[in-house]
């Protein structure tokens, strides 16, 4: 009895407009992830990455460069889920937190 209950849906190509039933949306804003302050003046990438420019990480959040740690959607396989970019951050802080306490 509240929410959403449908969409209207508009082909951009055709000018088509649908209407479809649904029980909920879910915002999808793109898998694009925006690592461009590692970029080198060079064009390379500070730490290694993929070929979408997602960061490599283990599963403490660590990258290639020593006390460098990357957390959330930049970093490769992540779910895109806000759930889990939060658990990636706690990680990552963790991390950094005993690397400095032990450099």
């Amino acid at each position: 009895n509240s929410g959403v209950t449908g969409v209207t849906i508009k082909n951009i190509q055709s000018g088509a407009v649908q209407d479809l039933a649904v029980f909920g949306v879910f915002v999808f804003v793109g898998y694009d992830v925006n690592t461009q302050i590692l970029k080198q003046p060079d064009g390379s990438m500070l730490c290694e990455c993929d070929e979408w420019n997602s960061i490599k990480v283990d599963l403490s959040m660590k990258t290639s460069v020593p006390g460098l740690f990357a957390a959330g959607d930049v970093r490769v396989q992540a779910p895109k889920q806000v759930v889990c970019a939060a658990g990636d951050g706690a990680t990552a802080a963790l991390q950094a937190i005993a690397y400095l306490e032990h450099h």
